[in-house]
Order: C-alpha cells, then structure tokens, then sequence
C-alpha cells in the first residue's frame, strides 16, 4: 500500500490523537506483567505522577502500584521510531491504552515501526491490539490479531 493512501486513512490530522488500545477491557495482572517486561527490555520509560517525573525505575511493582491508586495519574512516556507513545495507568487495571499525535508519522517506516510495535504487542499479550482515533474504541483504524501460541 501507498503511503500516501496510509496516510491519509490512519494519521490524518484532525487535531485529536491516534489510541492503541485493547479490543475489549481484557487486561490481567499476568499481562500487566508480561508488558512491564516487554517496555522494560525494549524502551527508555519515563513515568509521570500528576505531571511531575517519577524517579522510582519502571518495573512492575510501580506499574502495579500506579494502576491501583485512584487519587493520582501516572503516565509511562516513551518512543517508538521516534514517536512520542504515553500509557496511561489510570484507567484501571482491565484497561490499556497508549497514544501519540499522528502528525509525527510521517513516513513509512514511521508507520511500520507503530504497526511492528502493535503486533508485539498482540503477540506477547495474546490479545487483539487495535488503533482508533481519540476516543473512539469502537470505530479501529488498524488491527492486529495475535498468532496464538
């Protein structure tokens, strides 16, 4: 495909963010587990508590600690070739989502590296990972379906 055609489909700008989320609310302990580790091996986290950076490493006692406090907001900001992600933690513990401004894939190796980050994703936790736009879980962009093991 044309990446002028993909463009125009996944990152069109509008104004709002590109999600990465879970197809359904299926997020567990296990799988929260199992991303901590993915992002730790992979990427240079920053996490965030009410906006101010959190100095404690990333690991999944934090993450574990971030998604069951309901008095802050925790943010992890990273990239993927280049492109500013954020998860956020504060949706609760069956909820994932990350974002970025589609104004920052810009080419097609940009697009391939967030599509090849999705498919990680959908394979480590065994779960459909989809792109919608910015609060919109129901209409995807893109989505990836894992190869079950």
């Amino acid at each position: 495909m044309e990446w002028s055609v993909i463009k125009e489909d996944l990152y069109y700008e509008d104004g709002s963010l590109r999600d990465i989320i879970t197809d359904n609310d299926e997020m567990s302990l296990e799988k929260w587990k199992l991303l901590c580790d993915f992002l730790q091996e992979n990427y240079d986290l920053q996490v965030f508590c009410d906006g101010n950076k959190v100095e404690d490493k990333f690991g999944y006692s934090l993450v574990e600690k971030m998604i069951y406090d309901g008095n802050h907001f925790y943010i992890a900001s990273f990239y993927v070739c280049n492109i500013g992600l954020t998860l956020y933690f504060s949706f609760g513990s069956q909820h994932l989502e990350f974002d970025f401004f589609p104004n920052q894939v810009d080419s097609l190796d940009k697009h391939d590296g967030i599509a090849n980050f999705m498919i990680q994703l959908a394979n480590i936790l065994q779960i459909n990972i989809k792109m919608t736009g910015e609060n919109c879980p129901n209409n995807y962009l893109l989505k990836v379906v894992p190869i079950t093991n």
